[in-house]
């Protein structure tokens, strides 16, 4: 009987031996993983979303696999409201290669601009909860969590709508030009349409004008706005007091009235 009780220790031994091996073969392993992040990508998508793409770089030159890839993110608003949340799944990546990931996060903006509407006209700040695992030579469980700020550009940034200037442009019409202006801070291009409506102190409707504009990411956009208001309705020279109307309309949202008063 002391035979086979001294074999299953040796054999105990041995297994510990081999095990305590592995496990540091699979730690040093790890040096030899490297992860990085390429620059974010962004792109308009149907019902006014915007895709958030994020490129993940992994280069897995240990000797083992890395398994059950995945990584979750959560964007909340500076009031903590979920705003998105998606998540990545990689099976498996094998020793040896060096493979690109793409995190896709999908943000509503109708969702994002019903909560605030700074987010529209002024910069602000995103919070990102990020949540990372992996099975490293199926032996090895890790996982990592932590929370980042991301900062958000407004489209409209510093929007401004100056005092109208009046002349008169025929016998039956006057003319008002309003100056438009704003910078897109947002890491994206986009167009659209901008309609204003023109009110005197009275509330009443003197005209509309509409402007169409393309603007790439970080850039600045300046133009006139231009009201013809019928001489009949209203006495241009007087109209010196009210308000104006915006109304915003692009691919990735729809937004008005921002009022702004005038005078």
């Amino acid at each position: 009987m002391k035979v086979p009780i001294r074999m299953l220790g040796i054999a105990t031994f041995i297994f510990w031996v081999i095990l305590a091996a592995f496990i540091a073969s699979a730690a040093y392993s790890i040096k030899d993983l490297s992860f990085g992040f390429g620059a974010p990508q962004f792109t308009a998508a149907p019902n006014h979303e915007l895709l958030f793409s994020l490129p993940l770089h992994i280069d897995n030159r240990g000797y083992y696999s890395l398994k059950a890839f995945n990584i979750t993110t959560v964007f909340s608003d500076v009031e903590g409201a979920e705003i998105s949340r998606a998540s990545t799944f990689v099976p498996v990546i094998p020793h040896g290669e060096n493979v690109t990931i793409f995190h896709n996060v999908t943000l509503s903006m109708d969702s994002l601009l019903e909560k605030v509407e700074q987010y529209l006209l002024n910069d602000n700040n995103l919070t990102v909860s990020v949540t990372a695992g992996l099975n490293f030579a199926e032996l090895i469980p890790v996982q990592l969590s932590t929370n980042i700020t991301y900062p958000w550009g407004a489209p409209f940034y510093n929007f401004m709508l100056e005092q109208p200037l009046y002349d008169l442009f025929n016998s039956t019409h006057g003319r008002a030009t309003v100056p438009l202006s704003f910078e897109n801070h947002a890491a994206f291009d986009f167009a659209g349409n901008i309609r204003v409506e023109l009110y005197d102190s009275e509330n009443s409707l003197l005209g509309e004008s509409h402007a169409a504009f393309s603007v790439l990411r970080y850039s600045r956009y300046a133009g006139n706005l231009e009201f013809y208001v019928p001489l009949s309705i209203a006495p241009f020279l007087t109209a010196r007091n009210g308000y104006l109307k915006v109304f915003f309309s692009t691919s990735l949202f729809e937004y008005g009235p921002l009022v702004i008063p005038y005078g």
